[in-house]
Protein backbone atom coordinates (compact mmCIF):
# COMPACT_ATOMS: atom_id res chain seq x y z
CA UNK A 1 0.00 0.00 0.00
CA UNK A 2 1.62 3.34 -1.32
CA UNK A 3 0.28 6.01 0.67
CA UNK A 4 1.75 9.71 1.37
CA UNK A 5 -0.53 12.61 4.04
CA UNK A 6 0.39 16.31 3.43
CA UNK A 7 0.34 18.56 6.25
CA UNK A 8 -1.96 21.66 6.32
CA UNK A 9 0.52 23.94 4.68
CA UNK A 10 1.21 26.56 7.37
CA UNK A 11 3.11 23.54 8.54
CA UNK A 12 5.85 24.57 6.18
CA UNK A 13 6.25 28.19 6.59
CA UNK A 14 9.64 28.19 8.25
CA UNK A 15 9.96 31.16 10.41
CA UNK A 16 12.68 33.76 10.12
CA UNK A 17 15.77 32.07 12.32
CA UNK A 18 15.99 33.89 16.04
CA UNK A 19 19.04 36.11 17.31
CA UNK A 20 18.45 34.75 20.80
CA UNK A 21 20.51 31.20 20.42
CA UNK A 22 19.94 28.96 23.17
CA UNK A 23 22.95 29.35 25.61
CA UNK A 24 23.03 25.27 25.87
CA UNK A 25 22.72 23.67 22.38
CA UNK A 26 24.01 27.13 20.35
CA UNK A 27 20.26 26.57 18.45
CA UNK A 28 16.98 28.26 18.29
CA UNK A 29 13.80 26.52 18.26
CA UNK A 30 13.42 27.98 14.73
CA UNK A 31 16.90 26.98 13.04
CA UNK A 32 15.93 23.46 14.15
CA UNK A 33 12.58 23.67 12.83
CA UNK A 34 14.21 24.73 9.53
CA UNK A 35 16.79 22.20 9.48
CA UNK A 36 14.02 19.47 10.50
CA UNK A 37 11.66 20.72 7.40
CA UNK A 38 14.86 20.99 4.83
CA UNK A 39 15.42 17.19 5.84
CA UNK A 40 12.05 16.52 5.26
CA UNK A 41 11.74 17.99 2.01
CA UNK A 42 14.96 15.98 1.16
CA UNK A 43 13.76 12.59 1.96
CA UNK A 44 15.51 12.06 4.82
CA UNK A 45 12.54 11.57 7.11
CA UNK A 46 13.98 10.05 10.41
CA UNK A 47 16.56 12.28 10.60
CA UNK A 48 13.83 15.25 9.86
CA UNK A 49 11.92 13.37 12.98
CA UNK A 50 15.04 14.07 15.01
CA UNK A 51 15.13 17.82 14.81
CA UNK A 52 11.78 18.11 15.39
CA UNK A 53 11.49 16.06 18.46
CA UNK A 54 14.91 18.20 19.38
CA UNK A 55 12.08 21.12 19.51
CA UNK A 56 10.25 19.64 22.34
CA UNK A 57 13.19 18.57 23.62
CA UNK A 58 14.89 21.73 24.45
CA UNK A 59 12.58 23.96 23.75
CA UNK A 60 9.09 22.87 25.01
CA UNK A 61 7.44 25.78 25.22
CA UNK A 62 8.52 27.09 22.10
CA UNK A 63 5.89 28.63 19.64
CA UNK A 64 7.14 25.84 17.22
CA UNK A 65 7.23 22.92 19.74
CA UNK A 66 3.66 22.17 18.90
CA UNK A 67 4.17 22.27 15.21
CA UNK A 68 7.69 20.33 15.97
CA UNK A 69 5.49 17.41 17.52
CA UNK A 70 2.79 16.75 14.21
CA UNK A 71 5.85 17.08 12.02
CA UNK A 72 7.88 14.65 13.79
CA UNK A 73 5.05 12.05 13.85
CA UNK A 74 4.22 13.20 9.94
CA UNK A 75 8.35 12.36 9.19
CA UNK A 76 8.07 8.84 11.13
CA UNK A 77 5.21 8.14 8.94
CA UNK A 78 6.66 9.10 5.58
CA UNK A 79 9.98 6.79 7.12
CA UNK A 80 7.38 3.79 7.65
CA UNK A 81 8.16 4.37 11.50
CA UNK A 82 4.67 3.45 12.12
CA UNK A 83 5.02 2.36 15.69
CA UNK A 84 6.84 5.85 16.31
CA UNK A 85 4.81 8.24 14.31
CA UNK A 86 1.92 6.94 16.82
CA UNK A 87 3.86 7.35 20.00
CA UNK A 88 4.43 10.86 18.74
CA UNK A 89 1.05 11.44 18.20
CA UNK A 90 -0.30 10.14 21.20
CA UNK A 91 2.18 12.32 22.92
CA UNK A 92 0.97 15.28 20.87
CA UNK A 93 -2.39 14.33 21.84
CA UNK A 94 -2.09 14.23 25.87
CA UNK A 95 -1.02 17.56 26.20
CA UNK A 96 -2.84 19.37 23.61
CA UNK A 97 -6.05 17.87 23.18
CA UNK A 98 -7.86 20.75 21.77
CA UNK A 99 -5.60 21.91 19.52
CA UNK A 100 -6.49 22.68 16.12
CA UNK A 101 -4.63 20.21 14.75
CA UNK A 102 -5.99 17.49 16.49
CA UNK A 103 -8.12 16.31 13.40
CA UNK A 104 -4.96 15.79 10.97
CA UNK A 105 -3.49 13.55 14.09
CA UNK A 106 -6.09 11.44 14.30
CA UNK A 107 -6.37 10.53 10.99
CA UNK A 108 -2.07 10.35 11.06
CA UNK A 109 -2.33 7.69 14.06
CA UNK A 110 -5.09 6.10 12.35
CA UNK A 111 -3.37 6.16 8.45
CA UNK A 112 -0.32 4.50 10.88
CA UNK A 113 -2.25 1.48 12.26
CA UNK A 114 -3.45 1.29 8.81
CA UNK A 115 -0.26 0.48 7.27
CA UNK A 116 0.32 -1.59 9.75
CA UNK A 117 -2.36 -4.20 9.08
CA UNK A 118 -1.25 -7.43 7.22
CA UNK A 119 -2.43 -9.84 5.66
CA UNK A 120 -5.93 -12.27 6.48
CA UNK A 121 -4.70 -14.55 9.16
CA UNK A 122 -5.20 -15.30 12.24
CA UNK A 123 -5.34 -12.29 13.71
CA UNK A 124 -7.59 -9.76 12.74
CA UNK A 125 -6.56 -7.07 15.79
CA UNK A 126 -4.55 -4.97 13.71
CA UNK A 127 -7.41 -4.15 11.39
CA UNK A 128 -9.57 -3.69 14.20
CA UNK A 129 -7.23 -1.29 15.71
CA UNK A 130 -7.23 0.71 12.74
CA UNK A 131 -10.93 0.96 12.32
CA UNK A 132 -11.00 2.09 15.79
CA UNK A 133 -8.87 4.68 15.76
CA UNK A 134 -10.83 6.09 12.19
CA UNK A 135 -14.17 5.47 13.66
CA UNK A 136 -13.24 7.93 16.31
CA UNK A 137 -12.09 10.48 13.93
CA UNK A 138 -15.42 10.40 11.61
CA UNK A 139 -17.38 10.46 14.88
CA UNK A 140 -15.31 13.11 16.60
CA UNK A 141 -15.21 15.39 13.50
CA UNK A 142 -17.61 14.76 10.95
CA UNK A 143 -16.77 18.34 9.33
CA UNK A 144 -12.78 17.48 8.80
CA UNK A 145 -10.87 16.97 5.28
CA UNK A 146 -10.48 13.98 6.26
CA UNK A 147 -13.70 12.43 7.00
CA UNK A 148 -14.26 10.94 3.28
CA UNK A 149 -11.19 9.21 3.20
CA UNK A 150 -11.69 7.46 6.65
CA UNK A 151 -15.19 6.52 5.70
CA UNK A 152 -13.90 4.67 3.02
CA UNK A 153 -11.11 2.83 5.07
CA UNK A 154 -13.68 2.06 7.51
CA UNK A 155 -15.36 0.02 4.89
CA UNK A 156 -11.97 -1.21 3.73
CA UNK A 157 -11.44 -2.78 7.10
CA UNK A 158 -14.49 -4.32 7.67
CA UNK A 159 -14.25 -6.39 4.52
CA UNK A 160 -10.78 -7.41 5.41
CA UNK A 161 -12.38 -8.21 9.06
CA UNK A 162 -15.12 -9.92 7.85
CA UNK A 163 -12.75 -12.03 4.98
CA UNK A 164 -10.92 -12.99 8.54
CA UNK A 165 -13.74 -13.89 10.07
CA UNK A 166 -14.56 -15.99 7.18
CA UNK A 167 -11.73 -17.76 7.07
CA UNK A 168 -12.09 -18.75 10.39
CA UNK A 169 -15.57 -19.63 9.81
CA UNK A 170 -14.37 -22.56 6.79
CA UNK A 171 -11.73 -23.82 8.67
CA UNK A 172 -14.31 -24.93 11.86
CA UNK A 173 -16.74 -25.73 9.02
CA UNK A 174 -13.94 -28.35 7.57
CA UNK A 175 -12.91 -29.25 10.81
CA UNK A 176 -16.62 -30.46 11.54
CA UNK A 177 -17.11 -27.82 13.91
CA UNK A 178 -20.17 -26.88 12.24
CA UNK A 179 -21.81 -24.78 15.40
CA UNK A 180 -18.49 -22.74 16.05
CA UNK A 181 -18.53 -21.97 12.41
CA UNK A 182 -22.02 -21.06 12.32
CA UNK A 183 -21.10 -18.33 15.21
CA UNK A 184 -18.71 -16.54 13.05
CA UNK A 185 -20.58 -16.35 9.91
CA UNK A 186 -23.12 -15.08 11.92
CA UNK A 187 -21.30 -12.34 13.07
CA UNK A 188 -20.17 -11.37 9.51
CA UNK A 189 -23.87 -11.40 8.50
CA UNK A 190 -24.79 -9.27 11.99
CA UNK A 191 -21.58 -6.82 11.78
CA UNK A 192 -20.38 -6.78 8.55
CA UNK A 193 -23.58 -6.71 5.99
CA UNK A 194 -22.59 -4.33 3.79
CA UNK A 195 -19.28 -6.25 3.03
CA UNK A 196 -19.26 -8.71 -0.36
CA UNK A 197 -18.58 -11.35 2.51
CA UNK A 198 -22.19 -11.42 4.00
CA UNK A 199 -23.90 -12.91 1.06
CA UNK A 200 -21.28 -16.48 1.40
CA UNK A 201 -21.54 -16.47 5.06
CA UNK A 202 -25.58 -16.83 4.56
CA UNK A 203 -24.91 -19.32 2.41
CA UNK A 204 -22.73 -21.49 4.72
CA UNK A 205 -25.27 -20.92 7.69
CA UNK A 206 -27.23 -22.90 5.47
CA UNK A 207 -25.13 -25.80 4.85
CA UNK A 208 -24.24 -25.83 9.05
CA UNK A 209 -27.45 -26.33 9.43
CA UNK A 210 -28.29 -28.77 6.77
CA UNK A 211 -25.25 -30.65 8.64
CA UNK A 212 -26.87 -30.49 11.99
CA UNK A 213 -30.30 -31.43 10.98
CA UNK A 214 -31.14 -28.06 11.92
CA UNK A 215 -34.03 -28.20 8.54
CA UNK A 216 -36.20 -25.39 10.32
CA UNK A 217 -33.01 -22.80 10.55
CA UNK A 218 -31.87 -23.63 7.15
CA UNK A 219 -35.18 -22.58 5.50
CA UNK A 220 -35.66 -19.70 7.82
CA UNK A 221 -31.71 -18.32 6.49
CA UNK A 222 -32.86 -19.31 2.82
CA UNK A 223 -35.67 -16.92 3.01
CA UNK A 224 -33.82 -14.20 4.45
CA UNK A 225 -31.33 -14.69 1.71
CA UNK A 226 -34.34 -14.44 -1.14
CA UNK A 227 -35.58 -11.71 0.28
CA UNK A 228 -32.73 -9.14 1.08
CA UNK A 229 -30.43 -11.13 -2.09
CA UNK A 230 -32.62 -12.62 -4.65
CA UNK A 231 -30.49 -12.31 -7.87
CA UNK A 232 -27.30 -13.61 -5.86
CA UNK A 233 -25.08 -16.78 -6.64
CA UNK A 234 -25.12 -18.08 -3.30
CA UNK A 235 -28.92 -17.43 -2.69
CA UNK A 236 -29.31 -19.82 -6.05
CA UNK A 237 -26.72 -22.17 -4.45
CA UNK A 238 -28.56 -22.10 -0.91
CA UNK A 239 -32.36 -22.84 -2.60
CA UNK A 240 -31.08 -25.25 -4.87
CA UNK A 241 -28.68 -27.03 -2.43
CA UNK A 242 -29.89 -30.45 -1.11
CA UNK A 243 -29.55 -31.50 2.87
CA UNK A 244 -26.11 -32.84 4.09
CA UNK A 245 -23.96 -30.78 0.93
CA UNK A 246 -20.95 -29.79 2.80
CA UNK A 247 -18.63 -26.63 2.08
CA UNK A 248 -16.34 -27.42 -1.00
Amino acid sequence: MKCKLWLPALLFLVGCSSSNENKLSGRSPETIYEKGINLLKAGEYTDAASEFKDIEAYFPYSAKAVDGQVLAAYSYFLAKSYNDAIQAVDIFLRYHPSHELVPYALYLKAMSLYMMVGTIGRDASGALDAKEAFVELVNRFPQSPYYRDSIKRILLLDDMIAAHEMAIGRYYQKNKNALAAIGRYNLVVNRFAKTKHAEEACYRIVECCNSLGMKEDAYSMRVFMQSHCPKSIWTEKACAMTPGDVVK
